[in-house]
């Protein structure tokens, strides 16, 4: 218990210390108080940089308020936070390790070891031997006019929302994570609606009753429709599955002409596959079709097996399945197939080992599947299973996710509206993944033990989609050569950029130089570009590590683009380490792009790769071109968590202590931190 001795009494810093661990303000103060003082005042400058999103320079400020205090436990445990923000993981480690000596029942400390030692957990996509545990359901009973009686396919899109085609009322629901409806889609009065499948914003919907595809927006908004009763080209007969490939390409499991037919993403029929029989390369009643690369499976319901043919419908191989009965609905995910089979189960298959994992029950086998109709995993491994004969979606966890916790980490802290307060957070599974489409009833915030209301968490969701960029020349020698063909390369993303995005154009050789400030003036980018020269040195981890740490603050998409010549030298990566950079530019969920003229690095090429970029050749003008669509279209996996404090500005100096807490389906996360009243 000697630290609670050590931090006592000092009330600028003891909320934050009573979560630290169990410290009680009747203890005694500490036994220097002068030190104690100093190390305050540095904990107080790191909180400034730290908030500015400046780690390094907090890192600065928080060691040095340990060295003067080392008992200073809050300022080691946010000296552990910047190291980490700033991209220095087994430093990190090793400031919260030391924080442990001193409290080892911190809970929340060690919860963040732990998320950085084992981010390396076990995927459902890794075999299919995993178990799984019931974290959600979804009864149609229970959603009054958003019942979706006889449910046969579901999709869930990329914040979580669910969308669950009903068979006898002819109705698409889209349902919120958090189980509350949202829209209805009524095809009508004769309609049938069967398979659903979801990509890049788009829904595609197939309509037994009414022989036709309908391609809508999440909004229920038509985009396009397809099809016409018949067995000729572009025609259905009780159309069942769908599904989208990679490309946006739509599948079609025309069952009742025993085929599959194949659209562009405009709805324009491109081929068809398979005929009525049992033999090779014929279907019977073809229930499901999906996607894994360039191979296409369908449930072949009246054979009862699989068939897998290539994307330009040559037939390859039949699959039988031993424990198959009835299969219905069939998914790609990772290195296995989820084939739903209303008399089995759930059959987890690798078409590459040929192992099958059934389950049918769960919760000790006091509750099983009626009539599994369609099963399906989202990104973050939550699996989904729809269940016809007792109309619900569940919702499984793998069991080795079920019982770990996320893993929140605060950023920043905006005081700058006080009363008005905003975090920054990134919240992430234990495998290190962002976690998506969070609403505001999955956070909680309380604040000096005081629950927050009106919480708002959509504040980068709302904004106009936008973009900055850091453009970064390598300036060394070898470079030279290449000069007049740097502005070519950038012209794929100036000739594309808008006016709310912003690009900034620096060089590296043996330092980093920015050469523009971020704006969107194509002039501005072209001129630096041209003027800039050459010179020794090929500090290439430099030039990454300050390109990331320039984007860091920005608020909007964000991406570093890398022109060089591929060779990488001895020194290139002697100051920050390519798993620096890599663990940096993920914190922060900024890809990094890699254009080389000449050489392949293997270094430069695992950054690219690890931070959710590319490498490519400067010859590969298609590639270049989608580059700037890329940074500017990804997904935003921050959140910032904004409300009104209820605490009286009278109090400036005072510290408010906040801790955050996280719920998504039978998981949770916690984070704790604070800010000084201004």
């Amino acid at each position: 218990m000697k630290h609670l001795i050590r931090c006592a009494v000092y009330p600028l810093i003891i909320s934050v210390l009573c979560i630290c661990g169990d410290v009680s303000p009747a203890h005694a103060v500490p036994r220097d108080v002068v030190r104690f003082e100093k190390a305050k005042v540095a904990f107080r400058e790191g909180f400034i940089y730290f908030n500015r999103q400046k780690y390094l320079a907090a890192v600065e400020h928080f060691r040095k308020a340990v060295s003067d205090y080392p008992g200073y436990l809050t300022a080691r445990e946010y000296l552990a936070r910047s190291y980490r923000l700033a991209g220095f993981k087994e430093e990190a480690i090793r400031e919260w390790e030391a924080f442990l000596e001193e409290s080892p029942d911190n809970v929340m400390v060690r919860q963040k070891v732990d998320a950085l030692r084992f981010q390396d957990a076990r995927e459902l996509a890794g075999g299919p031997r995993g178990e799984f545990v019931l974290a959600d359901e979804v009864s149609s009973e229970e959603m009054r006019r958003f019942r979706f009686p006889n449910p046969v396919d579901f999709a869930v899109d990329n914040e979580k929302n669910m969308y669950i085609t009903s068979f006898s009322s002819g109705k698409l629901i889209k349902i919120d994570p958090n189980k509350d409806g949202q829209e209805i889609f009524n095809a009508g009065f004769t309609s049938k609606l069967y398979g659903i499948d979801y990509f890049n914003g788009r829904l595609a919907v197939a309509d037994f009753g009414e022989d036709m595809v309908y391609v809508m927006n999440t909004a229920f908004k038509m985009l396009n429709r397809f099809g016409s009763p018949g067995n000729g080209e572009g025609s259905f007969h009780g159309p069942q599955g769908v599904c989208f490939d990679p490309r946006g390409f739509i599948y079609v499991a025309d069952s009742g002409n025993h085929r599959v037919q194949k659209f562009d993403p405009d709805g324009r029929f491109i081929l068809s596959f398979g005929r009525q029989g049992e033999y090779e390369g014929e279907l019977y009643k073809p229930t499901d079709v999906t996607v894994a690369g360039d191979a296409v499976y369908v449930s072949d319901n009246g054979n009862n097996r699989i068939a897998c043919f290539d994307d330009s419908g040559n037939f390859v191989k039949n699959i039988t399945i031993k424990d198959s009965s009835s299969m219905r609905g069939i998914h790609a995910y990772g290195e296995t197939l989820l084939i739903a089979d209303e008399k089995t189960g759930l059959l987890v298959f690798n078409p590459s080992t040929g192992k099958t994992f059934v389950k049918n029950s769960w919760d000790r086998d006091k509750r099983s599947f009626s009539r599994l109709f369609s099963a399906a995993a989202d990104r973050d491994d939550f699996l989904y299973c729809l269940d016809y004969g007792a109309e619900s979606l569940f919702t499984f966890n793998p069991l080795q996710k079920h019982y770990t916790n996320f893993d929140v980490e605060i950023a920043s802290v905006d005081v700058s509206k006080y009363p008005v307060i905003a975090f920054y957070v990134s919240v992430r599974d234990r495998a290190g993944k962002p976690l998506y489409g969070l609403k505001r009833d999955n956070f909680r915030m309380i604040e000096d033990k005081v629950p927050m209301g009106g919480l708002y968490v959509d504040y980068l969701k709302d904004k106009d989609p936008s973009a900055s960029m850091v453009f970064c020349v390598d300036r060394s020698e070898g470079m030279r050569q290449y000069h007049g063909d740097v502005a070519w390369v950038a012209e794929f993303i100036l000739q594309r950029m808008r006016t709310n995005d912003s690009f900034r154009v620096a060089s590296a050789s043996s330092d980093y130089v920015p050469e523009t400030d971020f704006d969107w003036s194509r002039r501005r980018a072209l001129a630096a570009l041209g003027g800039a020269g050459y010179g020794p040195g090929k500090n290439l981890g430099k030039a990454l590590y300050n390109s990331l740490t320039d984007l860091v603050p920005r608020i909007n998409r964000r991406g570093v683009i890398l022109v060089t010549d591929g060779e990488v030298d001895d020194k290139s990566f002697a100051q920050y380490t390519a798993d620096n950079i890599i663990f940096f530019a993920n914190s922060h969920h900024i890809p990094v792009y890699i254009i080389s003229f000449r050489e392949q690095s293997n270094t430069l090429e695992k950054i690219a790769t690890a931070t959710g970029g590319a490498f490519y050749f400067t010859r590969q003008a298609e590639n270049l071109k989608g580059i700037y669509e890329k940074i500017r279209g990804a997904e935003e996996n921050r959140y910032v968590l904004v409300y009104s404090t209820l605490r009286a500005a009278t109090v400036s100096g005072w510290w408010s202590e906040v801790k955050i807490e996280v719920t998504y389906k039978n998981q949770k996360g916690h984070e704790w931190g604070g800010y000084f009243v201004p």
